[in-house]
């Protein structure tokens, strides 16, 4: 099959070693469209290391990816996307917001937002009241190495919170065949983890390190789940998607976002914000280590991240807004084969257009990625990339 980006010229090609594949996830958009084929797995969700567990056993492994991948894209200016101004940036037609009563029959297509004309009177920034995940102490489980808290498992997320000793601590949940592996930190902090799979019955294991890969129980409890809100986990902050009220992450969406009502608008408006603010850190791709964690408000002082940072700061902004908006860990279809990377997915009852050249045309989720947009000049082919699904395989949510 024929390369469709083959014509692209091919600037700067990245060789990244394998540790990359988990937290540095991608190091540029792809070079092929070809659909990629399905690479779900069981494989380890949050951590490099295989480990080895006494009670009960069990193996992790980082999903294999290519060692090297290339970048066949020129790289762009970190403004050569439209321009957003702190008044509200690009803008679209008013529609529903993404926890609206509308039907998706009422959905229609809002026309290619436009720049905020510089003579008009700027809107007023609001600072919105931000869902924030709380541990009420009402369910727990509680062992001499830590407690979790499922009290608001309804809610779609669960605490947790290490109290011994050792160096290096997991926390496990499972649920529908699906496995998630988080790293808990072990400085005696609250933590928070959606729940990704669904309803159902969850099991939910603490880990400590006994030795190099070999961990044993700490704690272990399973739980009945059920979330009223499907979307629910992906309208909270978590330990992934770290924000509060007064982040610059919330306070960055409530300004570009200021006199905008539908959610199309405000997708294109944080979209449009990021990837002309944000640029692509060769550096911290080619160095960055296992066990990274993405801080939104770290990448906008910095104005540049990998593709989790980017993920990362895009579903924050989202949520704070009230659009359910996922992390996705998975993989792009490349050539010679996918890429390890990390994206979003967003939720609107609303089609349009949030780009003059990319259409969220679902009434659902929707794949949005600023990573790739935001590393190439060639808007049109990278958007025809990102509308096709399936140029991405799912892995994991956050």
């Amino acid at each position: 099959m024929k390369n469709r980006y083959s014509g692209i010229r091919r600037d700067i090609i990245c060789a990244i070693a394998a540790v990359l594949l988990f937290a540095g996830c991608d190091t540029s958009p792809p070079d092929s469209s070809s659909s990629g084929e399905s690479l779900f797995s069981s494989e380890s969700a949050t951590t490099t290391d295989s480990f080895e567990t006494h009670e009960p056993s069990s193996s992790d492994e980082t999903p294999s990816s290519s060692s090297s991948s290339e970048l066949p894209y020129s790289s762009s200016s970190s403004e050569s996307s439209t321009s957003v101004s702190s008044d509200g940036g690009s803008s679209g037609n008013s529609g529903s917001s993404g926890n609206s009563s509308s039907s998706s029959a009422q959905s229609t297509e809002s026309s290619v937002p436009n720049s905020s004309s510089s003579s008009e009177e700027k809107p007023q920034v609001v600072i919105p009241d931000v869902a924030v995940p709380t541990s009420p102490g009402i369910n727990t489980i509680v062992a001499a190495s830590g407690v979790v808290d499922y009290s608001n498992a309804s809610q779609g997320y669960i605490s947790a919170k290490y109290t011994g000793s050792r160096g290096k601590v997991k926390l496990r949940i499972e649920a529908n065949g699906e496995v998630y592996n988080h790293d808990l930190n072990v400085n005696g902090k609250t933590e928070y983890f959606p729940l990704s799979c669904g309803n159902g019955t969850y099991k939910i294991t603490l880990y400590e390190q006994v030795e190099g890969s070999s961990y044993s129980v700490g704690l272990q409890t399973s739980i009945n789940v059920n979330m009223p809100n499907p979307r629910a986990p992906f309208t909270f902050p978590n330990a992934y998607v770290n924000y509060n009220k007064n982040s610059q992450a919330v306070k960055k969406a409530a300004e570009v976002c200021a006199g905008k009502t539908g959610t199309i608008e405000k997708i294109a408006a944080v979209f449009s914000w990021v990837t002309s603010n944000i640029t692509y850190d060769y550096n911290l791709a080619a160095t960055v280590t296992s066990g990274y964690m993405p801080d939104p408000d770290t990448t906008i002082a910095k104005k540049k991240g990998i593709c989790y940072d980017y993920a990362s700061l895009m579903a924050a902004m989202l949520r704070s807004q009230g659009i359910p908006s996922r992390l996705v860990k998975g993989y792009a279809a490349s050539s010679p084969e996918p890429i390890y990377h990390a994206w979003n997915e967003v939720y609107t009852e609303q089609t349009g257009w949030i780009t003059p050249e990319l259409l969220l045309k679902n009434n659902g989720y929707n794949i949005v990625d600023a990573t790739f947009y935001a590393g190439t000049s060639n808007k049109q082919q990278i958007s025809d990339y990102i509308s096709n699904n399936g140029n991405y395989s799912d892995l994991y949510y956050y």
